[in-house]
């Protein structure tokens, strides 16, 4: 066991900590959560279409990744599809890769009227997840948090369409607003909220502190901030007011995650009602801290390719020092990556990012 995690060390657990840190608070040390779901199936040397396909593997995958380094969140994540397969979508999945879309479920706008919220504790892979999470929940005590995965509605909508087409036809409905193509599009976000809610419920349940809408198509990077306010913000808006209450009982929070330069809508995004706002590594933290305020805790933002895949541990070390200079001096700050930590990165580096973190007292 590496000497930082001895909770003689410290005042709080991880668990604490990142509670601290979701309330606003400052914690004993700034907490780190490096999103690293199949680094930590490459750590193990657990191959990811096993890792993703069996939630034994996951948690043994992600609890020998913590054994290895300590952080303060165990995710337990791989690829996107797991919700859109209880819908109904197929996937191609090779040996040591993350699954690819192979047919969606939606060929003609109509079919978004035979759809059904799927069963979470049933269908596609979601009870692979929920397996891992109640495995870990059950090992960890407590202790360290436990973060669930969830796909965004408006990112799950593309899955189950296809991305091109799902995104052409939101931009034809500007001729027709009110029209019958609108109409089926906005039945089937209300679609994938519920899906995302549903699976976020159980996720809760089998003992995750954490959720997430992982909204990786919302960027702004692919869509206009107009297009953000009203076809993905209304919705996102939606699973946090209902996941956030059903966390209540639990003492879980909840996280939204959108990749790429949010800059223009990240106060939409905090008028979501995210407990906590994850932020890529394109945005500037301090800008996001001056947007966001204390409306929510901030999370990330190291870059994962020219930083922990491609950096020294010194580079690491001064980047994760800007970071917590730039978001984390009043606390309401988790150290994260800036997107999903690329399965090569040098163990090293991730070493030299906790450590800094765990340097870093309040």
């Amino acid at each position: 066991m590496q000497q930082w995690r001895r909770c003689d060390l410290f005042e709080l657990t991880s668990r604490e900590r990142v509670s601290k840190a979701i309330k606003l608070e400052k914690p004993d040390v700034v907490p780190v959560a490096p999103y690293m779901g199949n680094y930590g199936a490459r750590l193990a040397g657990v191959p990811i279409s096993k890792y993703c396909t069996d939630g034994e593997k996951m948690a043994e995958a992600q609890y020998t990744a913590w054994t290895i380094l300590g952080q303060d969140m165990l995710v337990v994540q791989s690829d996107n599809y797991y919700i859109a397969e209880g819908f109904g979508i197929t996937i191609d999945l090779e040996y040591d890769s993350t699954p690819t879309l192979k047919k969606p479920v939606i060929n003609e706008l109509e079919d978004i009227n035979k759809l059904k919220v799927p069963n979470p504790l049933s269908d596609g892979r979601m009870p692979v997840y929920l397996k891992a999470i109640s495995i870990l929940a059950k090992k960890m005590q407590d202790k360290v948090t436990i973060r669930g995965t969830g796909t965004g509605p408006f990112s799950l909508a593309s899955h189950l369409m296809g991305t091109e087409r799902f995104l052409m036809e939101l931009a034809m409905t500007k001729h027709d607003p009110d029209g019958k193509s609108a109409k089926l599009l906005r039945k089937l976000m209300q679609l994938t909220t519920e899906a995302l809610t549903e699976f976020a419920k159980a996720e809760i349940d089998a003992g995750a502190h954490i959720v997430q809408a992982g909204d990786s198509l919302a960027s702004i990077d692919v869509i206009s901030p107009k297009m953000y306010e009203e076809w993905a913000f209304p919705y996102e808006k939606q699973f946090f007011q209902e996941i956030n209450q059903y966390s209540k009982k639990y003492e879980a929070s909840a996280v939204l995650h959108i990749c790429g330069n949010t800059t223009k809508v990240l106060g939409l995004m905090a008028d979501t009602g995210a407990p906590i706002i994850e932020i890529d590594y394109k945005v500037d933290l301090k800008a996001a801290k001056e947007a966001v305020g204390h409306r929510a805790c901030l999370l990330g933002n190291l870059h994962p390719t020219q930083v922990l895949l491609q950096g020294s541990p010194e580079l690491v070390k001064q980047e994760a020092e800007r970071c917590i200079e730039n978001a984390g001096d009043n606390g309401g700050f988790i150290l994260g990556s800036g997107c999903e930590v690329a399965v090569d990165s040098p163990l090293d580096n991730l070493k030299a990012m906790i450590t800094t973190a765990r340097n870093h007292k309040y």
